[in-house]
C-alpha cells in the first residue's frame, strides 16, 4: 500500500499515536522495565531512539506492528512528498522526537486529545504535553525519566529548530515540569499541507522592507538559461561554466552593482525549478535568522540572500558577520548564494567553504557597444550606438530597462535621441539628490554667444565627454594614465560671462544629468567632515553618468598653504584628499571659479581642459542683445548696435532685458529704447558705476536725472 497524499501519512502516524495513548490509559502502573534496555540516563538522552514505549509487551509489539506497517507504506509511496517524512529527514529527527511532535501536535488538529492529556498527567490544568506525558510514556525508571525530559532540552532538535515552542505553565502548577509544549504555527501549516512561505516570517520581515520591496519570496528559474546567455565577459563566463557540479550544498558568493549579470548568473548554474530570495540586511534586523535556516530546510529550495554590504562586512557583533551567516546555513543540504553590491574576502577562521567568490562589473565598453549596435534600429538616425556606449556606463539590466523607457517615452511614435538620453539617465543613480542641486538645463548652442576661441575649446570638453569610451577604451590611453580616465574641466571667468550655462549647455548635448555641489552643506569647521561630505558625493557620483559642477571650486580646491597652526594643517588634509579622489574618479568635473588664481597649482595639473570666459566683444555683446528678449515679448524699434556698446557681460545683460520687460507691462506697453536705457540706468545705479549722461546719446532723452 502507498499513501496517496501527505495528510493520508499524517493520518496514519495520529492513528498510532492513538493507540499508544489508549494502550497507556489502560496499563498497570507502573510497567516492568526491560532488564535488555539501556538504562544510562547520558546514552539515552543522546540516543532517544532507545527510549522505550512504557506499556506492556503486547502492546509494544500491536503498536510496533503498527510503526512497520507506516514505514513499509512511506518506501512504496516512493517519490511523493510525505511532509512528516521530509520534516523528520531535514531536521533529523528519530522515531521518539518525532512521536513527541506529533504528541504536541495532536490537541491543535483535534480538540478531544486535551481530555485524554488530563487523564494521562492526572492534573485537569495540563491539557497539552508536557515532560509529565512524555515520562508517562516513555520512561520506567529514574534514568529514562531524564531521558524524557530531554527530548523537549533546548538542544533538542525540536527545539533547536523552532519546531516546538514552550508554553509557560498554567497558574496553579510550579514546576518546570508542568511547562507545555506546542508546536509551531508554520509547522502546522507544513504538515497540514499548505503551500506558501511561513507568514510570520513574511510579517517579520515586512517590516523592515524598504519602498514596499519583497524582503521574502519564491522565484521561478528560467530552465532555458545557461552561462552562454549571460552578457558577460569571457573569463567570468569560463569561471562560472567551471563551478562545481549541479548538487546540493553549494556556497557561493556574488558581488557587483545592481543591473549585472549576477542574479541571473544564479539561475543559469542552479538545476532547481525554483528559489527562495531574502534580504539578508532585513533578516539580520528582524532577528529571524534563525526562522530563514528553518524555512530553508523545511523547503529544501536554493537560497538567494541579497544585500550583503556593511551590514555584514563590518558587523561589530559576529553573529552578524557573514561568516557567521555562512556557519550558520553550514547544516543545511541547499545551494545558498550570498548577492551584494561590494567585493567580500573570507576571513581564515570561518569554518564553512566558499565554492566560489566571483564578481559582477558594469557591462564593459565592447558589452554595451555589443547591445546599443544590436539594437541601432531602435535608435535615430543622429544617434551613435558608440557614443552612448562611451557615455553612459549602464549594467546590462539598466541598458535594458534604458531602451524600454526610451519606447515608453516615444508613445508609439519614432524614439528620439531625447528619449534615448531620458532613458539612460532614469537608469543612473538617484543617491545624489540629496548631497547635490540637479539643473535642468534648457539651453542650446545657439543660446550662448562666446568669442570663438572659448567655443571651440567648450566644443572640445564635449568631444572629451563624449568619446571617452574610445579614447580610453578601444585606442588604448587608459593605460598611459595612472590616475583616473575622466574629465575635468576648469570654466574661469568673470560672474555674468556664461560659465553655467556653458556647463548646462554641455550636459545637454551628450545627455547626461548635471549636478551643482552646494558648498555650503559640504564645507565644515569640523575636523574630518568635509572629507566626509565629498566622499559621500563622490560615492554616490561614481556610477550616476552625471556631472558634477563645483561652482566657485576656489572654495574647495583653493591652494594649500604653510602650515602655522592645527587649522592649516587640517585644511591642507582637505586639499589632499580632494585632489587624489579627483585624480580617480571616471566621471565628468566641471568647476567654475571667478578667481582662477586661487585654485590650487596640483589641481591645475589635473585639469584637462581650461575654458577663459572673457568679458564678450562688442561684437558678441550685440549677438547677445538680439537674443535677450523672446519672440512673444512685444519689442519695438529696439537698437541693438547702440547697446552694444555698454561693457556688460551677458548676464548682466540677460538682467537689464527683464527689468526693461517689467517696465513696459507697468507701462502697458511694447518693449522701447526707453524702458531699455532706463535698465540700463537702474543696472549702472546697482553696482555703484558712475553714469555718463553723453554715452546715452542719441537716448539720453530717456534717463530719469535728479
Amino acid at each position: 500500500m502507498r499513501y496517496a497524499t501527505t495528510q493520508e501519512h499524517l493520518l496514519a502516524e495520529l492513528d498510532r499515536i492513538d493507540a499508544i495513548l489508549e494502550a497507556a490509559e489502560d496499563a498497570e502502573t507502573p510497567v516492568p522495565r526491560d532488564e535488555s534496555s539501556p538504562t544510562d540516563a547520558a546514552t539515552l538522552a543522546a540516543e532517544p531512539s532507545g527510549l522505550p514505549l512504557a506499556l506492556p509487551e503486547r502492546d509494544r509489539e500491536r503498536i510496533g506492528e503498527l510503526t512497520d506497517e507506516i514505514d513499509r507504506n512511506c518506501v512504496a509511496t516512493g517519490d511523493a512528498t510525505l511532509r512528516l517524512r521530509v520534516l523528520a529527514d531535514r531536521f533529523d529527527l528519530s522515531r521518539r522526537h518525532l512521536d513527541v511532535l506529533l504528541l504536541a501536535l495532536a490537541p491543535r488538529l483535534d480538540t478531544s486529545y486535551t481530555a485524554q492529556y488530563e487523564r494521562l498527567q492526572e492534573d485537569r490544568l495540563l491539557s497539552r504535553l508536557t515532560v509529565v506525558l512524555l515520562e508517562r510514556l516513555f520512561s520506567r525508571t529514574p534514568e529514562e525519566r531524564l531521558a524524557a525530559g530531554a527530548l523537549v532540552a533546548s538542544e533538542s532538535p525540536l527545539r533547536r529548530h523552532g519546531l516546538l515552542e514552550v508554553v509557560s505553565p498554567p497558574d496553579g502548577v510550579a514546576t518546570d515540569r508542568g511547562r507545555q509544549y506546542v508546536v509551531d504555527d508554520r509547522i502546522v501549516d507544513y504538515l497540514k499541507g499548505y503551500d506558501g512561505l511561513d507568514p510570520a516570517l513574511e510579517t517579520a520581515l515586512g517590516r523592515y522592507a524598504a519602498d514596499d520591496a519583497a524582503v521574502l519570496e519564491t522565484r521561478e528559474i528560467d530552465p532555458t538559461l545557461g552561462v552562454d546567455d549571460l552578457v558577460i565577459g569571457d573569463d567570468l563566463a569560463d569561471r562560472l561554466a567551471s563551478l562545481p557540479a549541479d548538487g546540493t550544498g553549494r556556497r557561493f558568493y556574488f558581488s557587483g552593482p545592481d543591473g549585472t549579470e549576477k542574479h541571473r548568473a544564479l539561475e543559469a548554474v542552479c538545476s532547481a525549478e525554483e528559489y527562495l530570495r531574502a534580504d539578508l540586511e532585513a533578516v539580520l534586523d528582524a532577528g529571524a535568522l534563525d526562522a530563514l535556516v528553518r524555512e530553508a530546510k523545511l523547503l529544501g529550495k536554493p537560497l538567494q540572500l541579497t544585500a550583503a554590504g556593511a551590514a555584514t562586512f563590518d558587523a561589530r557583533e559576529d553573529e552578524r558577520s557573514l561568516e557567521a551567516v555562512l556557519d550558520r546555513f553550514a547544516a543545511v543540504e541547499i545551494d545558498l548564494f550570498v548577492t551584494g553590491v561590494a567585493a567580500w574576502t573570507p576571513s581564515a577562521v570561518m569554518e564553512t567553504e566558499i565554492d566560489a567568490i566571483l564578481e559582477f562589473p558594469r557591462s564593459s565598453l565592447a558589452l554595451r557597444r555589443r547591445f546599443w549596435t544590436a539594437h541601432a534600429d531602435d535608435l535615430p538616425d543622429d544617434l551613435e550606438p558608440e557614443v552612448l556606449a562611451g557615455t553612459f556606463e549602464l549594467t546590462h539590466g539598466q541598458l535594458e530597462a534604458a531602451l524600454s523607457t526610451a519606447r515608453s517615452l516615444a508613445g508609439g511614435d519614432e524614439v528620439t535621441a531625447e528619449d534615448v538620453y531620458e532613458g539612460c539617465r532614469a537608469q543612473s543613480a538617484d543617491g545624489l539628490d540629496e548631497l547635490a542641486q540637479q539643473l535642468e538645463p534648457d539651453s542650446d548652442w545657439d543660446d550662448i554667444q562666446l568669442r570663438d576661441d572659448t567655443m571651440h575649446k567648450l566644443e572640445l570638453v564635449c568631444d572629451h565627454v563624449r568619446h571617452q569610451g574610445r579614447i580610453y577604451g578601444d585606442w588604448g590611453f587608459e593605460e598611459q594614465f595612472s590616475r583616473g580616465t575622466g574629465v575635468v574641466a576648469l570654466f574661469k571667468g568673470d560672474s555674468g560671462t556664461g560659465k553655467t550655462m556653458a556647463a548646462e549647455i554641455l550636459a545637454n548635448d551628450v545627455g547626461m544629468d548635471l549636478y551643482k555641489i552646494d558648498l555650503s552643506s559640504v564645507v565644515s569647521k569640523y575636523i574630518g567632515e568635509t572629507e566626509e561630505n565629498l566622499e559621500r558625493i563622490f560615492e554616490e557620483a561614481e556610477h550616476s553618468n552625471a556631472i558634477l559642477l563645483f561652482d566657485e571650486a576656489d572654495a574647495v580646491f583653493g591652494d594649500r598653504s604653510q602650515v602655522s597652526s592645527a587649522t592649516d594643517r587640517y585644511a591642507n588634509v582637505e586639499v589632499n584628499y580632494l585632489l587624489q579622489r579627483v585624480e580617480a574618479y571616471d566621471g565628468v568635473i566641471l568647476m567654475t571659479t571667478n578667481y582662477a588664481s586661487n585654485i590650487d597649482s596640483a589641481f591645475t595639473r589635473r585639469i584637462d581642459h581650461t575654458v577663459t570666459f572673457e568679458m564678450p566683444h562688442e561684437a558678441t555683446r550685440e549677438r547677445i542683445w538680439k537674443h535677450v528678449f523672446p519672440a512673444n515679448a512685444p519689442t519695438c524699434d529696439i537698437d541693438y548696435e547702440f547697446l552694444s556698446s555698454f561693457e556688460f557681460t551677458g548676464g548682466r545683460i540677460k538682467t537689464i532685458g527683464q527689468t526693461a520687460a517689467i517696465l513696459a507691462a507697468g507701462d502697458d506697453d511694447e518693449i522701447g529704447m526707453s524702458h531699455v536705457v532706463r535698465a540700463v540706468q537702474l543696472e549702472y545705479e546697482k553696482t555703484g558705476r558712475l553714469l555718463q549722461p553723453p554715452q546715452f546719446e542719441p537716448y539720453d532723452d530717456h534717463l530719469r536725472l535728479e
